[in-house]
C-alpha cells in the first residue's frame, strides 16, 4: 500500500511539531505577556491582603477581593470588596491610562484622582504583568486550571522598578520607600500560551508615616514594614465586554 506525497508531508510535519522543544520558562513568560496584551479584553477575579506594622507598635491588616474586566494594557473596570476591622466596604473603580476614577457610594457620583496610590500601584492587576519586572523564571509544576493544563512558573520581581513605580505614584509625598522584595508566580496555558493566574507578593519598608506615629515616640518610630499580596485569575480572553470609558465626574 503506497502513501500519497501530501499525506507523507503532513505526517513528517506532525512529527517535527511533536518533537519541537518546548519554550523555556523565560520565553513562555514573554509569550504569555504578549498574548495577554493582545487579547484586547480579559475578565479578572482575585483576592489579596495588605498588612502594615509600624515601629510605634501600631499595626493593621485587611483583606480584599476584586472582580471586573480589563482592556490591556491600561484600562480596567473593577469592583473591590474590603474587610477592615470587621467592616465590609465595596469600592467601584475605573482605571484608564494611569488615571483612576472612584464611585462615591453615598452620592452615586464619580470622582477623578490624579493617579494611583503607592498601594494600588503594586496590586494593579495589569501593571504587574510587565516583562521588565520579571526575571529568574523557573518552572514549578503543571497543574490544571479550568480543565486546561498549564505550566506553573515562579519568578523574582525587579525591586528597583517596584520602588520606582511606588515613588512615582506617591508624587510629592514625604514618605520614603526602601528595601523592597518581591516574588511572583504565573500559570500559563500550554495550548495557547495565555496567562490564567498570577500571584504577586511584595514587602517594603516605609518612613515618614506622619499619620501613624505616636506622639513622643523615639525617632524612627514612624517607620513601618508593609506586606502586600495579590492572587489574580484571568479568563474569557478576547470575549466581548462593555467598552471601558471615563465616567462623568460629579461637581
Amino acid at each position: 500500500m503506497s502513501i500519497s506525497r501530501p499525506a507523507a508531508v503532513l505526517a513528517i510535519a506532525g512529527l517535527l511539531v511533536a518533537c519541537a522543544p518546548e519554550p523555556t520558562a523565560s520565553a513562555l513568560t514573554a509569550t504569555g505577556i504578549a498574548n495577554l496584551k493582545n487579547a484586547k479584553t480579559v475578565q479578572l477575579d482575585g483576592s489579596g491582603s495588605i498588612a502594615l506594622k509600624a515601629q510605634s507598635g501600631l499595626s493593621f491588616a485587611f483583606d480584599f477581593k476584586l472582580s471586573g474586566n480589563a482592556e490591556p494594557p491600561d484600562r480596567a473596570r473593577m469592583s473591590v470588596q474590603l474587610t477592615v476591622l470587621g467592616n465590609n466596604f465595596t469600592v467601584e473603580t475605573i482605571a484608564i491610562a494611569g488615571k483612576e476614577y472612584t464611585l462615591d457610594a453615598a452620592s452615586g457620583k464619580w470622582t477623578a484622582g490624579s493617579g494611583t496610590s503607592k498601594v494600588t500601584s503594586v496590586i494593579d492587576p495589569l501593571g504587574n504583568v510587565d516583562a521588565s519586572v520579571i526575571h529568574d523564571v523557573v518552572e514549578v509544576d503543571r497543574p490544571e486550571i479550568d480543565g486546561k493544563k498549564t505550566r506553573h512558573l515562579r519568578y523574582q520581581a525587579d525591586t528597583t522598578k517596584i520602588i520606582q513605580g511606588m515613588r512615582q505614584s506617591a508624587g510629592a509625598s514625604p514618605q520614603s520607600i526602601s528595601n523592597a522584595q518581591g516574588t511572583g508566580e504565573l500559570c500559563i496555558r500550554i495550548d495557547d500560551s495565555q496567562i490564567v493566574r498570577q500571584l504577586v507578593k511584595v514587602s517594603v519598608d516605609m518612613t515618614g508615616l506622619a499619620g501613624f506615629a505616636v506622639p513622643g515616640a523615639a525617632p524612627g518610630a514612624d517607620s513601618a514594614s508593609m506586606e502586600m499580596s495579590l492572587d489574580m485569575h484571568f479568563s474569557h480572553h478576547g470575549e466581548a465586554f462593555p467598552q471601558i470609558t471615563a465616567p462623568p465626574v460629579g461637581p
